[in-house]
Formats: structure tokens, sequence, C-alpha cells
């Protein structure tokens, strides 16, 4: 064996502080992934897959997914408030928040946008489930029936505003809705066509007996403070498997699947549509697509949505809802906002 050159020598003597330096700087690099919220493995991995993982949430990088739905993300508002521009998409997100703009419409996204080391993240299960459907909407299949559900009923009156019952309201609304679908072509199911009571579980199963293509549940808001002023339209679908509800309200996080998620995209592409026709239609405050686990949206089988249609408690849009006018613009909207949501998702016609 040959011995050691003076040079090689040399930098054998300086190994071990090589050694300690290397070490020094491995450990602060894991320091400052435990401090982004990154877990090692995965923020290892980010440089080159450009995901991260959340509070156990695996999120992508925001650019490399925008480029890859051909968007082009530009800063509105430096470090706050996001635009991502396509040829026939344009979306708004807010760091820190789960609250998000469609092509105008606002949607409550599962998770929110976060930001780490100077980069912008999304939630995997947001690109997957909000974003999927809207941006790259699936075929649905032939609509023909449709399963109204007028809200509460009997011995259940809902929300109140005077001598104004829930319950009557929505009737009413579900009866001008009915006329005006039977008008397009569709058949038309009712829950209940009277002031009866019909337990919740059984609403999405006279839908299924019937062979309803689609479920709607309508409704109307009330503020918990009779002075307080909130108001607008707001429209929820099922919350998929694993992520909360957008009004939890102690919901666990970690809610398993039920039958209304086999449609989760078709439920969240009738719901933006929906929305969007009642914001524009009634220029009303636009409270956005949300996400629930209510009973009538859990057992659906088919693509289903629950309408909150505006607030009996605030003083302009409570008188507006109990008109004979503004139900019919609010039973337009809805139909409206259905007939889209056929548009998109019904195979094109064969001739």
């Amino acid at each position: 064996m040959q011995p050691a050159t003076p040079q090689i020598a040399a930098f054998l003597s300086r190994l071990p502080g090589l050694m300690r330096t290397l070490r020094s700087l491995a450990l602060l690099a894991i320091c400052g992934m435990l401090l982004s919220g990154a877990s090692p493995a995965t923020a290892a991995s980010a440089g080159t897959s450009g995901s991260i993982s959340v509070s156990g949430r695996e999120y992508v990088r925001l650019a490399t997914w925008a480029k890859a739905q051909g968007l082009e993300a530009t800063w509105l508002v430096k470090d706050r408030t996001l635009q991502l521009s396509g040829r026939s998409s344009r979306i708004l997100l807010i760091v820190n928040s789960r609250e998000a703009r469609v092509n105008g419409t606002t949607v409550w996204l599962l998770f929110p946008v976060v930001e780490r080391g100077g980069f912008v993240y999304l939630s995997r299960a947001d690109t997957l489930s909000t974003f999927g459907p809207l941006l790259t909407p699936g075929k649905s299949g032939r609509i023909q029936t449709i399963c109204l559900d007028p809200g509460h009923g009997g011995r259940d009156p809902g929300n109140r505003s005077g001598s104004n019952y829930e319950k009557t309201q929505t009737l009413l609304l579900a009866n001008e809705v009915k006329s005006m679908l039977a008008k397009a072509g569709f058949k038309v199911v009712l829950t209940r066509s009277a002031d009866v009571y019909i337990d919740l579980e059984n609403r999405p199963a006279i839908a299924q007996k019937a062979g309803a293509d689609l479920f709607v549940s309508l409704h109307f808001n009330a503020a918990e403070s009779s002075r307080s002023l909130v108001k607008g339209t707001e429209v929820y679908n099922m919350t998929p498997a694993g992520a909360p509800s957008t009004n939890a309200q102690g919901e666990g996080a970690g809610a398993g699947s039920f039958p209304g998620n086999r449609n989760n995209d078709r439920n969240l592409l009738l719901a933006w549509n929906v929305q969007k026709s009642l914001v524009h239609s009634l220029y009303s405050e636009d409270r956005g697509v949300r996400r629930a686990r209510w009973a009538v949206l859990r057992d659906a089988t088919m693509p289903a949505i629950l309408v909150e249609a505006g607030f009996m408690s605030h003083p302009t849009e409570g008188a507006k809802i109990v008109s004979a006018e503004y139900r019919r613009q609010m039973a337009k909207a809805i139909v409206d906002g259905i007939l889209a949501y056929k548009k998109v998702g019904e195979p094109a016609a064969k001739h």
C-alpha cells in the first residue's frame, strides 16, 4: 500500500470538520422543513415533485399545477391574492384562505391555500375534487327525471319570519320550479306536495324510487340574531370523504364515504351552475358553493344539491322571498342552472 501524499493527508485531516459542517447544514434544512409544515420525507422531494405535506395533507405547488392546466398565475395582491387565467377559465385564490372564485362564482375549498418557502401550494384534494370537475367536466348521462325536495313540512316549520314559515315558502318555490321544468320537457316529482312531515332519510329514497336523475332540495336561510343583516344565496353539495365540511361545527375531518360520494364531481358541477345562475339572475350576495354531509345529500344516489335561496331574516331579502314575482325569478334561476349543467354534462345527441 502506497503512503498517502501530502495533499491527501491534508484532506483527510480536514474530513471530520467537513462532516460536522454537512451534518449541521442537514439539520438546519430539516428544521426549516418542519417549521414550514412539511415532513422531512416529503419536503426532501418537493424540489423535484413539487409536493409537500401540510398537517398530514398532500399539497402541490400551485405554479406547477396551473401550468399543467394551461393557466397562467399572476399576483393581484403580492403574497395575498393570486389569479389563474386561461382561455376559458379565471380562478382567484387567497393565501391562507379556503375562499376561491371560479369564473366569477365563489367556491369554498376543502383546505386553505398555503405559502411555504416562497412558493404557494394547493391541496391535492382540491385539485382533484374542486377544480377538476369545474375545469374538465365529465359527461353525466341523460337527464330526464328531476326530484324536487321542498324543505321541512308538517311539524317541522323550518325558519320563520313574522307569519311566514320556511316550509310554506319552499313548497311554493318547488311548485314554481316544477312548472318551469315540466315546460322544458322534464318529468318532475316532489318529495311532498302538501304540508306534511317527511323524514330526511326518506327524501332521497323517494327520488331513487322515482328513478330521478337529479335531486334538488330547496331551503331558505335565517340568521341566529334578529339584528343580523346577513343575506345572499348558497348551494351545498356532498363533502368528499376525508375532508371537513364548509360549516363543519365539530364534524370530524376523517368522515368516511357515503352513497352521496358516488357523484362527487357531478354534485359540485351542478351546485356551481345553480349558484352561478342564482347570483347572476337575482343580483344576490354570493355566499358560494359549499360542502355538507346533511342526510338528504349523504344518502342521495344521484347528483344532489341543497339550495339556500336567501335569508328570510333579512328585512329586504326576506320581503322579496315571500313575493310571487321574486319567487318566479328564483325558480327561473334554479331552472337555468340545471339547464346549464345539462348542457355541459349530457352526451351530444347523435345525428
